[in-house]
């Protein structure tokens, strides 16, 4: 019997659209146990034939490639990886598709399918206005993602995201049905001499591929979540993916109105989506500062590969940026009440778990992310930018020190 836990798994194609030619080019895979430990990881190259796609879209070299097994190879052990554990990943829907055309092609069948915890779908509900993004979402709990491109460092950074949520979750959590559901799947074992060695990445050859953030990937960061259907979402996630590089061709908007149709979003939706997104990502690059000319050429980019009308991306970029609320830096002017919750942050004189047990006992309420419902932020040092003290300033949420606090609750 297989331990009970998660299995994350990320993955890097060649394209979008699992169900056209685009392929894996790398796996990730990170075991949790129950509480969400991090117990083991795996990583492999895949060789995805003979469409290898665009380096800079992957990051895969074509000398790891050539060198890589391919998917049917890595298949039986990528099984034994998932058995018995939830499958957990960022933007399921993408990961789900893309592992399910990988499996049909090999003529492999998962017997109940592929059910998958969405971590950027639980962000809706665990970290209410935190954005779609995985770096979005992890920075509200402080976690730290690596640098580099490799599925390994997103994998890793999605499995500290779903410790946060177990951490800081009641029992009643989606993910703990999910565990019993887990045991139940049934995963046939692959049998066959086409096994290989996993081939992990060459650090020297990540380095050499790692793209410099671009002006819209840095504004993508701050694209606010959305509370309308998942199917919605789910959409707006892979415009996120499709549109970063400000490339688009007829071959894929005619792949994006393809899937948005089977996910019934039709063509009234659809437009209402491409423009409040452009809005968004306008709106977000003008709080950022002054928009350069070749900044205004990439938003005009983007909102003709979504047609927008003339007019609307007219009027987006030029209206006045929203103002975003300063956090209150005087304590005379906070004031905390009963049930107000209140996040801790960074390494104070006092235990935090000390603190912890006296904002409780005040009957005030203990955060571990920042939030929209979060009232107030003590960190160790105010002027510090980290990821709460970031969300913290974006939200217009007080910030003050550990000496703030005391005052501020009366302790000595």
């Amino acid at each position: 019997m297989p331990e009970r836990g998660y299995a994350v798994i990320c993955l890097k194609t060649t394209g979008l659209f699992p169900y056209q030619r685009d392929r894996v080019v790398e796996v990730a895979v990170v075991h949790l146990d129950e509480g969400g430990q991090i117990t083991a990881r795996w990583q492999t190259v895949v060789n995805p034939g003979s469409n290898a796609g665009d380096v800079a879209d992957h990051g895969v070299s074509t000398v790891e490639l050539l060198r890589a097994p391919t998917f049917e190879q890595i298949a039986p052990r990528l099984v034994d990886l998932l058995r018995g554990r939830v499958l957990v990943t960022h933007n399921a829907q993408f990961v789900t598709g893309f592992l399910m055309r990988e499996f049909e092609l090999i003529g492999y069948a998962p017997g109940r399918g592929l059910e998958a915890v969405c971590t950027m779908h639980l962000a809706r509900s665990y970290l209410p206005g935190a954005g779609r993004l995985l770096v979005d979402c992890c920075a509200a709990y402080d976690i730290e993602i690596e640098p580099g491109p490799g599925a390994l460092v997103q994998a890793v950074a999605c499995a500290s995201l779903l410790a946060a949520y177990v951490h800081g979750s009641p029992s009643a959590a989606p993910w703990i049905s999910a565990l019993d559901r887990a045991e139940r799947c049934d995963w046939p074992r692959i049998v066959g001499d086409g096994m290989a060695p996993w081939v992990q990445r060459d650090p020297e050859t990540i380095n050499d591929v790692l793209p410099a953030p671009s002006f819209l990937s840095k504004a993508a960061v701050k694209l606010p979540d959305y509370t309308g259907p998942e199917e919605h979402l789910d959409y707006l996630a892979l415009l996120d993916l499709c549109l970063l590089d400000r490339v688009l061709s007829p071959h894929q908007t005619r792949e994006l109105r393809i899937l948005a149709e089977l996910s019934g979003i039709y063509a009234a939706d659809r437009a209402a989506l491409h423009q409040r997104y452009f809005y968004d990502l306008a709106r977000i690059a003008r709080c950022d500062g002054f928009l350069s000319v070749s900044d205004c050429a990439d938003l005009i980019k983007v909102a003709q590969m979504l047609d927008v009308a003339p007019e609307a991306i007219a009027a987006a970029l030029v209206a006045p940026a929203s103002a975003v609320l300063p956090p209150i830096a005087s304590i005379d002017t906070v004031l905390l009440e009963q049930g107000d919750i209140v996040v801790l942050t960074g390494d104070m004189a006092r235990a935090r778990s000390d603190w912890g047990r006296e904002l409780v006992a005040r009957g005030l309420s203990l955060g571990t992310a920042v939030t929209l419902r979060t009232r107030l932020l003590v960190a160790a040092d105010p002027e510090s930018f980290t990821g709460k003290t970031g969300k913290a300033r974006d939200y217009g949420i007080p910030i003050v020190s550990e000496f703030g606090l005391r005052s501020l609750i009366g302790v000595r």
